[in-house]
């Protein structure tokens, strides 16, 4: 083999190289344009689960305290129907006490 065959052969398999770095590297950006591509629908699905999560949540919350307030709604209008029937079960005896104070008060 001689010099110039030698040198054909080793420019041929520098060729080859530079081909096989590039097809590496070109198939190395396809691969780093997927993995990119897919992190992004990931991210983006556990968000949206996310946001689900955080109504359904907020949902029953709110649920949970509507209940609550009419609970307590209720035990005040209760607690003000039962005060305000026994104001007016008084209502009498303070008339009659005023009048009795009044009359005290003329008389003496």
């Amino acid at each position: 083999m001689g010099k110039a065959e030698t040198l054909d052969r080793i420019k041929a398999v520098e060729a080859q190289i530079r081909a096989a770095k590039e097809a590496a590297a070109q198939e190395r950006e396809a691969a780093l344009r997927t993995a990119r591509r897919e992190a992004l629908e990931l991210l983006e699905k556990v968000r949206e689960q996310a946001e689900a999560r955080y109504r359904e949540i907020l949902s029953r919350a709110e649920a949970a305290v509507a209940s609550e307030r009419d609970k307590l709604l209720s035990a005040a209008r209760t607690d003000a129907a039962r005060m305000s029937a026994r104001g007016k079960e008084n209502i009498d005896k303070a008339v009659e006490l005023v009048v009795e104070k009044f009359r005290g008060a003329i008389r003496a």
